[in-house]
């Protein structure tokens, strides 16, 4: 359940428990304030908005990209009302209340708990060499709880029809979102509001995304064939998580804001793993560095074949802790990869 609204100064009451308030804005990354209302209408401190990642749909220009919005989303705590403040010259273009509780499912999440996918090792303890994709555990759509209608418009097209392109790179996100998230499979079911509704990019933009448990959970729909993120020849689905960059380009998003917290060894092995098996499927080597060349405009950049958004783009994801671990996660998945 969503409920879009003036994104005006009053205060915004549900007559539902909100999970998460799903903000975008223009002007100052950080010109905007919050505050949370409990069932009783007792407001809670104002807190400043931090911006998640600019992630979103390549433009129809001549390189690809597009300017992206100020974005995020704020977890409230099954809130019941909440409240905007805008700095001079910012501009609060959308407000979105979600419920991630009460809408319908395909599936339901897995328990918390449940085996998480990640390497196996042998007895000397190194992390075993080539990991099978898709990894072991991995939490499908239907068990995360994707509403697939909302992949739809009104008369019945998908709004984002697959395509798909051979693979080039792998690119590391964080979702800039609680890292000590208690329903991480809420969480996910929150970006795909966003991004599949809100922001009317028909589907979550990322390929995976990985929770501190190190539970990995298949984002960006490719279809009934049960290979994640790609068709029958091993091609990838177009995702929405590099804005200039997305044809070819796997995109695994971290839950939780890594500016200055850590992962957990958890999250580190499964992201591990699943950079180790997509370089064993696609004969990377993650060490390397790759020319990217985008399939529809024919611009060419170089950068790194495992790399951060900041790589390529102008902006913090996926925090700095999580961009400074890069180089051990591609160490790892080369040993993997054998």
């Amino acid at each position: 359940m969503a409920r879009s609204v003036s994104p005006g100064p009053e205060i915004h009451r549900t007559d539902f428990p909100i999970t998460a308030v799903a903000l975008s804005w223009t002007g100052s990354p950080r010109g905007v304030r919050l505050r949370l209302y409990n069932r009783k209408g007792k407001p809670g401190a104002w807190r400043t908005v931090v911006p998640g990642c600019p992630c979103g749909k390549d433009g129809a220009g001549r390189d690809g990209a597009t300017a992206p919005r100020n974005q995020a989303l704020v977890p409230a705590g099954n809130s019941y009302g909440y409240q905007l403040e805008a700095a001079s010259g910012v501009r609060v273009t959308e407000a979105l209340a979600i419920d991630t509780e009460r809408e319908p499912r395909t599936g339901e999440p897995l328990a918390s708990g449940t085996p998480s996918a990640r390497a196996s090792r042998d007895p000397s303890g190194s992390l075993s060499p080539r990991p099978a994709f898709p990894p072991s555990g991995l939490i499908t759509r239907a068990a995360w709880g994707a509403d697939e209608t909302k992949r739809f418009t009104a008369n019945g097209s998908e709004s984002s029809p697959t395509v798909f392109t051979p693979f080039q790179m792998i690119t590391v996100h964080h979702t800039a979102t609680d890292p000590d998230d208690p329903d991480p499979a809420a969480t996910v079911r929150a970006i795909y509001q966003q991004h599949a509704v809100s922001n009317d990019w028909g589907d979550i933009g990322y390929h995976f995304l990985i929770d501190q448990r190190g539970q990995i959970y298949e984002g960006r729909y490719s279809g009934t064939d049960g290979r994640p993120a790609h068709n029958a020849r091993d091609e990838v689905v177009t995702a929405f998580h590099t804005i200039g960059f997305n044809p070819g380009n796997i995109g695994i998003a971290l839950l939780g804001d890594f500016t200055k917290a850590e992962r957990t060894p958890r999250m580190q092995e499964s992201l591990v793993n699943l950079t180790g098996a997509l370089a064993s499927l696609h004969g990377l080597a993650p060490l390397s560095r790759v020319t990217y060349r985008h399939v529809v405009t024919g611009r060419t950049t170089q950068g790194p074949a495992v790399a951060g958004h900041r790589d390529w783009t102008s902006t913090d994801c996926p925090g700095t802790t999580a961009y400074l671990g890069l180089g051990r996660i591609r160490e790892q998945a080369a040993r993997l990869y054998g």
